[in-house]
């Protein structure tokens, strides 16, 4: 892993930096992605003790997009939008995830309503050492793409 971004990562979702937080992808398929972040200087959102943890919903939320994205790529869903709705019950045992640490962020469909509504379980651990850093369940809207909608 030499380079800063997967590029498996552009062929899947639509995040370019500045605002790509995630750095490489572990596993993905169908019902499960997991990603790799870099804390580092040239991470976006860095603060003198590393980046607030409340960032950890957005590593979540791209982390979960790539399922769709797979799910789209392999013929197993049609193009859509995804808009983050909410989530429930995010913790973080952390106030910040330290600088020159990586994170791993495990993200598992845990239901879909009919093609609109989709729900993420997610975890942010130290790559390291395995400790759970935060966790959450992600609700997402799935819009379809159609001939009056864009991507910009």
């Amino acid at each position: 892993m030499t380079a800063r971004f997967d590029p498996d990562i552009f062929d899947l979702i639509p995040h370019r930096e500045p605002m790509l937080l995630i750095n490489h992808i572990v596993n993905l398929n169908a019902q499960r992605s997991e990603t790799l972040v870099l804390i580092d200087e040239q991470t976006p959102f860095i603060a003198a003790h590393g980046v607030p943890a409340w960032i950890g919903l957005e590593y979540m939320g791209q982390t979960a997009a790539l399922i769709a994205g797979y799910q789209e790529q392999q013929g197993l869903c049609e193009p859509h939008l995804g808009f983050l709705m909410g989530s429930r019950k995010y913790a973080s045992n952390v106030d910040y995830f330290a600088l020159h640490k990586t994170v791993r962020v495990v993200c598992e469909e845990g239901a879909l309503v009919g093609n609109s509504l989709a729900n993420f379980n997610c975890t942010i651990s130290d790559a390291k050492s395995a400790n759970v850093l935060a966790t959450a369940s992600l609700s997402v809207f799935r819009k379809p793409l159609n001939k009056s909608t864009e991507l910009s």
